[in-house]
């Protein structure tokens, strides 16, 4: 199977009926990038839209795969198993998703839990302390490496829940929000490089205070 060819083939196939890789995107409910991806032959598409993307071109699957044209159009027999592949495909992956979207909200919650305790127990001293040493605690609390852990799998948390989800498209074509989250990320891998050199350093702002 030749994916550069089948790349070439499908760009052939977008062009030639008048749509942009966009409205492509949308139409299979994924991204251009993706899309972009198939038509240089860096990815192939996945086993459940092969039937979509033939009725949508309005070529047979076997021409899709093979990168070209056939003179003979694909038989209802052919179809059928086609067809029912994509399903099968589509129901398993959707069985996937729903087992890691269940997952990721656990781990959601229980980050969620690990935060808000430690927030609620270092509110509990700052009240014991003087207004300079509350600002000194609260660092400490915030640059914790277990509080930092916490931040990282909360925000990874969200993230595979909106992929699992179905949403993170609708995300990424917001571009005010993907920058938001690159930055977040950008910040999160900050803070735990920053707190392995303090654990590893055996530092701790808690002492330093």
């Amino acid at each position: 199977m030749d994916q550069k060819k089948i790349g070439n083939f499908l760009r052939d196939l977008r062009k030639s009926n008048g749509f942009t890789q966009e409205q492509v995107a949308e139409r299979l409910g994924t991204s251009s990038r993706t899309i972009s991806r198939w038509e240089t032959g860096a990815y192939m598409p996945d086993i459940s839209l092969l039937v979509t993307i033939a009725e949508m071109y309005d070529v047979d699957v076997r021409e899709i795969i093979d990168g070209e044209r056939k003179k003979e159009n694909m038989n209802s027999e052919v179809k059928e198993v086609a067809v029912k592949m994509a399903d099968y495909s589509t129901m398993e992956k959707k069985n996937m998703l729903k087992w890691i979207k269940l997952m990721s909200i656990a781990s959601f919650i229980v980050s969620l839990c690990v935060i808000v305790l430690n927030w609620i127990r270092t509110f509990g001293v700052m009240k014991t302390a003087t207004t300079d040493m509350a600002g000194k605690i609260f660092l400490a609390s915030c640059m914790d490496a277990n509080s930092i852990l916490a931040y990282i799998l909360l925000a990874f948390s969200l993230v595979v829940m909106l992929y699992a989800g179905g949403k993170l498209k609708q995300v990424e074509q917001s571009k005010a929000i993907a920058t938001l989250i690159k930055i977040l990320v950008v910040v999160a891998v900050v803070l735990a490089v920053f707190a392995m050199v303090q654990a590893f350093g055996g530092k701790s702002y808690y002492f330093v205070m």
